[in-house]
């Protein structure tokens, strides 16, 4: 399967990934696959698995543990536009094949802080997670994030338009009709945009080859694309739509390339 991840920190983009192994693994130590250099992040703290076309994701007995969608995992599916927590680090999976036409009627696609994604009961034995090494030197001394549970994971800013990944320039853009920042354009130009509140009522925008797609990603009102809301899955748009999330409204509009 074709499938990525894009890792960001504080809504900064870090890198992006595609999960071409069978087993990726997230983690400080320099020996890993996609290395973070934070001391909220183990020495091997975690492991995308590809089973045929299922991903895994694998807890490698971390100091900070591994969230995904907001909930504590070990060992876990993922789904396309799932979200997992590595100490302070977002890591954004896509499934490529959700983006290709005629995907909006698809099913569990994106989950919110209310959402679970399916748990892996069963894996081959030969897809075990390896055990941790004993001693990564320093690498081990992991700092240990407090947890308040009453804290929301997401983040806190009012509105944001958040960039996950970098695209090539586009033609469309979203003005916005109303709400904070009326009259402005967000420029539709990277391959993956938030729109709405952080932390709560989101969507994403998201963009593949030629084609431009909609997203419930958080909160507890769904989007609304043209005064319908939005079902599960990837929703294509064009120039004259109206998206409707997290108190404001914003109208697809075409500008030059």
């Amino acid at each position: 399967m074709a499938a990525r991840v894009v890792l960001s920190l504080d809504d900064e983009i870090v890198r992006e990934v595609e999960l071409a192994r069978p087993v990726t693994v997230v983690g400080r130590h320099p020996d890993c696959d996609i290395v973070i250099e934070h001391p909220a992040v183990s020495g091997r703290h975690m492991l995308f698995r590809v089973v045929n076309r299922t991903v895994y994701v694998e807890d490698l007995a971390s100091t900070n543990g591994t969230k995904v969608n907001g909930i504590q995992t070990a060992h876990q599916v993922v789904h396309h536009l799932d979200l997992v927590e590595v100490g302070r680090h977002k890591i954004h999976f896509f499934d490529d094949a959700m983006m290709a036409g005629g995907v909006a009627s698809l099913e569990s696609t994106v989950h919110t802080d209310y959402e679970r994604t399916m748990l892996a009961q069963h894996v081959p034995a030969a897809a075990r997670a390896p055990q941790p090494t004993a001693n990564d030197g320093d690498l081990s001394r992991t700092m240990a994030i407090q947890r308040d549970p009453t804290i929301r994971l997401a983040g806190s800013e009012p509105e944001a338009a958040v960039a996950v990944a970098v695209a090539p320039q586009g033609t469309l853009a979203l003005r916005i009709l109303s709400g904070e920042r009326m009259g402005q354009t967000i420029a539709l130009d990277r391959a993956n945009t938030m729109i709405g509140v952080a932390g709560g009522d989101s969507a994403l925008v998201v963009r593949r080859g030629q084609g431009v797609f909609l997203a419930r990603f958080g909160g507890q009102r769904p989007p609304r694309l043209n005064r319908r809301e939005l079902d599960a899955g990837t929703h294509p748009i064009g120039p004259h739509d109206v998206i409707e999330v997290g108190g404001s409204v914003f109208e697809v509009i075409q500008v030059a390339g």
